[in-house]
């Protein structure tokens, strides 16, 4: 055991910066990463939608878990930018896994579209643009779509970017 493990609390971690970071931001940040991805397919304005991503990098670097400040009523005073609905939303994130927003603005896109949020180099609109111009709604489409060579040319796709989306695909089909 290294001396920096044994003062970790249980949920926490050191991150390669040797910053203690918290399982349960990071996945809730990626709950609000994937909300911001059904945003933006389904047009939401996207200077509203820009808070989401902010959000999740803020919460994923926080010295402490959200469900703490939660619990001592500190989450609104902490959190810069949010109010009373991003409170709830985030609330509600953590105790659920959901959210109504997520629920009302996932509507009718496959929730497997989610599937491309971890991916390096992917970004909510090139994931919306993937979806609605190929087809994309999955790890399993992405890897077939490139297979058959329909992102060839796909703006936003480039050498660089093709070749992280396939180590990536390599390591998780």
């Amino acid at each position: 055991m290294m001396s920096d493990e044994k003062n970790l609390e249980e949920g926490s971690y050191i991150d390669a910066k040797g910053r203690t970071r918290w399982h349960e931001n990071d996945r809730l940040s990626l709950k609000l990463l994937e909300l911001h991805t059904f945003l933006i397919i389904d047009d939401y304005p996207e200077d509203h939608a820009t808070r989401y991503p902010w959000l999740a990098h803020y919460i994923s670097r926080f010295p402490e878990p959200m469900s703490d400040l939660i619990a001592q009523g500190r989450l609104i005073e902490e959190l810069p930018g949010a109010g009373e609905v991003m409170a709830k939303i985030i609330e509600d994130l953590l105790e659920t896994g959901t959210t109504e927003k997520l629920e009302e603005f996932a509507g009718d896109t496959p929730r497997t579209v989610v599937e491309l949020v971890p991916i390096p180099g992917m970004g909510a609109k090139t994931i919306k643009r993937l979806y609605q111009e190929v087809g994309v709604d999955s790890l399993v489409s992405l890897r077939a779509a490139i297979d058959e060579g329909r992102l060839k040319g796909f703006k936003g796709i480039g050498k660089k970017t093709l070749e992280k989306i396939e180590a990536y695909l390599d390591e998780w089909l």
